[in-house]
């Protein structure tokens, strides 16, 4: 895996008025770009990074891409969870991108909520971080990850395939009938095996 220095910088598309140049500054969801280099690896998540962790899950989930993810969820599972995060200009470390793996039963974990600051994405930073938490998987001995996505070409990318909905786990389902989207689900579901078979 590449270190968080050695990634790209990102590409900003298009010219950027004076106004929406200062609004993207004062704005709370505002990065300092010139820090991208001090970026950390990814890193098992403390108390401390839970309101930046929900702030950034849920931009997303304002926007109908994933589920919003509130502090007291965030505390009581913060044990599944990753980030990586940057300085900010504050002396404060700012979380820029997060995920979990929760398990499901003995041999099945779900990877859940990754996010990625819109500002670095296509940055490797996605990567990084669902990688970090298959070998989270590993650890325990855990045989396949799942995850419900709308981000179907990034987890391809990770080796994950769809898996038709009546071939899930029953453990699943019983996950999936406490979401919000139980029926009217947009979402694909995708497994990956984390241990080559025997020949």
């Amino acid at each position: 895996m590449s270190s968080p220095s050695s990634l790209p910088r990102p590409v900003t598309c298009g010219a950027v008025s004076d106004a929406e140049a200062q609004e993207r500054k004062s704005s709370p969801f505002a990065l300092d770009l010139s820090r991208i280099r001090d970026i950390s690896a990814p890193r098992k998540a403390s108390i401390r990074d839970v309101n930046g962790m929900s702030a950034l899950i849920n931009e997303f989930a304002a926007r109908g891409i994933m589920l919003a993810r509130g502090p007291l969820y965030l505390y009581q599972s913060i044990q599944d969870y990753r980030v990586m995060t940057m300085p900010a200009s504050d002396g404060t470390e700012r979380v820029v991108a997060c995920g979990g793996l929760h398990v499901l039963w003995e041999d099945l974990a779900e990877v859940r909520s990754v996010a990625v600051h819109p500002a670095l994405q296509k940055n490797g930073l996605g990567r990084a971080l669902v990688e970090a938490l298959l070998e989270d998987a590993r650890r325990l001995d855990v045989q396949r990850a799942f995850t419900f996505t709308l981000a179907e070409g990034f987890f391809r990318s990770l080796e994950f395939s769809v898996i038709p909905r009546e071939q899930l786990p029953p453990v699943v389902w019983a996950e999936c009938s406490k979401c919000p989207k139980y029926y009217k689900c947009d979402e694909v579901g995708m497994i990956r095996p984390l241990f080559s078979s025997p020949e």
